[in-house]
């Protein structure tokens, strides 16, 4: 008998224990508290640009998206985190385990502000997943898990399909090995 030929072309992932992701409350907390810290950052700047200059213009406003960039984006993903994170213990890793790229974190970002998944969808979507990763972490390839947790083994990277309010979704995420359990061998059946 032929066996089957796995799809192994999305290559190796690691895997979390599941108390290890971060959950529904964690991260509402993570995202207040980064919001409260991007705004605070504006009117931080907008002062500095009113005390310098008279004028109306718009680098205060550059200066700001990019500041709000660097915070949700480099610093998010490094070794420093955001206030957020800090806060409550997490930190992010991409599918192999290793901090994710800029580029990655950016389309984490762009994700969140201008995909079809509204802040609500996507926290509701961290109830129901298996892992408690949002549709963003999902789609970007990211995963929220606690400052101090290791990977528990590795596994392939699958796409996973979803239907969820009328969208199928298709993503890559890891597939951990089903656990085997060793079934009884049926009693030998006497012959009469």
């Amino acid at each position: 008998m032929v066996e089957a030929q796995r799809d192994c072309s999305l290559g190796e992932g690691v895997y979390f224990s599941p108390e290890d992701y971060i959950g529904f409350r964690r991260r509402l907390v993570i995202w207040l508290v980064d919001l409260i810290v991007v705004c605070m950052l504006l009117v931080l700047i907008k002062i500095v640009s009113a005390g310098l200059t008279n004028k109306q213009d718009m680098t205060s406003d550059f200066v700001w998206q990019f500041c709000a960039w660097a915070y949700l984006t480099v610093l998010r993903s490094s070794r420093v985190r955001t206030v957020g994170y800090w806060v409550t213990g997490a930190r992010i890793v991409n599918l192999q385990g290793t901090r994710p790229s800029v580029f990655r974190m950016t389309y984490r970002l762009m994700l969140n502000l201008y995909s079809p998944f509204n802040i609500l969808y996507d926290l509701l979507w961290v109830g129901v997943d298996q892992d408690h990763q949002s549709l963003t972490d999902r789609f970007a390839g990211t995963c929220v898990v606690r400052k101090n947790s290791q990977p528990v083994g590795r596994s392939e990277i699958h796409l996973a399909y979803y239907t969820a309010l009328s969208v199928l979704y298709f993503y890559p995420c890891v597939i951990p090995p089903r656990e085997t359990v060793k079934l009884n061998e049926p009693e030998a059946v006497c012959e009469t």
